[in-house]
């Protein structure tokens, strides 16, 4: 133990050159792997992207599909609403004919007129 080591100076030289060579390898594997696992990554991204954006507008159709949904069920009870009004209307409509019908026939049925011309108010006043 009593041997003295002696180093160079090109020891020394070849020593740093050796440790920054060693550095410089290391951090281009890093940079090499860190590479690799981007682009491994990369369609995983791309796909998270695209999911992302499709989700955006489903939410975004279902929000007008609720909104149609409403407006149809509105919609519907309108037109429920217009068709009994217009069942009623017809059915008027068709006494009141029947009634100058058989009045024009025959010259009678003025109190069947009358009777018919009390139920075409009643209807007008209470359509209002």
């Amino acid at each position: 133990m009593d041997e003295v080591i002696q180093f160079t100076t090109r020891d020394v030289f070849n020593l740093v050159l050796a440790i920054s060579g060693a550095i410089v390898s290391v951090s281009a594997a890093v940079t090499v792997m860190a590479k690799v696992f981007e682009k491994i990554k990369a369609p995983d991204k791309k796909q998270n992207e695209r999911i992302a954006a499709l989700e955006g507008a489903v939410i975004k159709i279902n929000s007008r599909l609720d909104d149609g949904s409403k407006h149809f069920a509105a919609d519907s009870k309108r037109i429920d609403d217009l068709e009994e009004s217009m069942k009623a209307t017809n059915r008027i409509i068709i006494e009141s004919l029947q009634a100058l019908t058989a009045h024009a026939i025959d010259g009678n049925n003025t109190q069947e007129l009358k009777d018919v011309k009390k139920s075409l108010n009643n209807y007008l006043i209470n359509m209002v």
